[in-house]
């Protein structure tokens, strides 16, 4: 009688750790997104607060000296490959999370303008096409991890 009490006793103990060890994690790391997001914050507000210059890619029939075009929604993807500095008003900036830095030859992620390393990839930049070379080395963000994903899977197929 009492090794099952016991053994209730341990599996119940077991459990509760585990369950404890998970909302620890999940804290953390919301208390890390939220510090993340709170530094992305404190970093434009060093710039002026109602112009923000991102590095975008303008479409390839905009014209480049027309006023307009310093005002209009940013390219992600454009077949020019050529990088440009847009200014964009307020809110309408985009929210970037992670860059793609080569470091000691390999694609290393970071998030996005820090030195905090989010993950190494393990691809090395040798094997990349000249394409993506190039694409790296004008800058490669991304919004979110899934996008991220993609693209790195892209590169290794």
């Amino acid at each position: 009688m009492n090794h099952k009490k016991s053994m209730r006793i341990f599996w119940l103990s077991l459990c509760l750790l585990l369950i404890s060890g998970a909302v620890i994690i999940a804290v953390v790391q919301y208390k890390s997104y939220k510090n993340e997001e709170k530094d992305a914050v404190n970093g434009q507000e060093d710039m002026e607060p109602a112009f923000r210059t991102r590095d975008v890619q303008p479409a390839q029939d905009s014209p480049s000296d027309d006023a307009s075009a310093a005002f209009a929604a940013p390219h992600t993807e454009s077949d020019t490959g050529v990088r440009a500095k847009i200014t964009t008003v307020g809110e309408h900036t985009p929210q970037y999370r992670f860059e793609i830095e080569v470091r000691n030859g390999y694609l290393d992620v970071f998030h996005y303008h820090t030195d905090n390393l989010f993950f190494h990839t393990g691809i090395p930049y040798h094997a990349l096409t000249q394409d993506q070379r190039s694409e790296i080395e004008d800058g490669r963000y991304f919004m979110d991890e899934q996008e991220l994903y993609g693209y790195l899977e892209s590169c290794t197929s």
